[in-house]
C-alpha cells in the first residue's frame, strides 16, 4: 500500500514541478512565415501589427485585415504573402500560436511597461527587427525570477499583489 501511495506522491511532484517550472514553449509554426526584419526595415513598427502593445493591458496579434491592409494585392511574388490572399478567399483567420503565456494566476499588463516603464518591445522580446521567420524560442523566458531580476535593477515594485491577483 504505502509504494503505491509514494509513486503517486513522486508522480504528482514530478509533474507539478514540470508545471510550475515557468517553462515555455520554445517553438509554434506560424499560419505565415513572417519576415520582422523585411517589415520593420521598410519603416513599420511593432505597433503597426502588434496594436494593443502601448495602449492596452495585452498586446494583440495581427489580424487577416491588418495583413491586408498592405497585402490585398501582391507586392512581390512570396508564397507566404500569397498565403495571406488564401485565407481571405477560404474566408478564415489567421490563427497565430502565440509564444508567451502568461499563467492565469499572473496580471501582466504591456501599456504599463512600455508607457510607465518606458521599455522598448526589445527589451523583452530581443532584436526582431533581425529575424527572417517566426522566432524559435523566447528571448527572456516568462519567469518570475527574470521579472523579478527586472524590477529589482530597475528599481520598480516588487510587491507581490502588483502581479498575482
Amino acid at each position: 500500500m504505502r509504494r503505491p501511495m509514494l509513486a503517486g506522491f513522486g508522480a504528482f511532484f514530478l509533474l507539478g514541478g514540470l508545471f510550475f517550472s515557468g517553462r515555455q514553449p520554445e517553438f509554434h509554426a506560424q499560419p505565415i512565415a513572417f519576415n520582422h526584419s523585411k517589415h520593420l526595415s521598410a519603416g513599420m513598427s511593432c505597433t503597426d501589427c502588434h496594436v494593443g502593445a502601448q495602449t492596452q493591458a495585452r498586446a494583440t496579434l495581427p489580424t487577416l485585415e491588418t495583413c491586408l491592409t498592405c497585402h490585398e494585392a501582391p507586392l512581390g511574388e512570396s508564397r507566404e504573402e500569397q498565403k495571406i490572399r488564401a485565407f481571405k478567399a477560404a474566408g478564415t483567420e489567421l490563427e497565430w500560436r502565440p509564444l508567451t503565456r502568461v499563467p492565469a494566476h499572473v496580471y501582466f499588463s504591456h501599456r504599463r511597461h512600455v508607457q510607465a516603464a518606458g521599455l522598448t518591445c526589445a527589451t523583452c522580446h530581443g532584436a526582431m527587427e533581425k529575424l527572417t521567420a517566426p522566432p524559435q524560442k523566447l528571448f527572456r523566458p516568462l519567469t518570475m525570477d527574470n521579472c523579478l531580476e527586472c524590477h529589482e535593477k530597475s528599481r520598480a515594485n516588487t510587491d507581490c499583489n502588483d502581479c498575482h491577483r
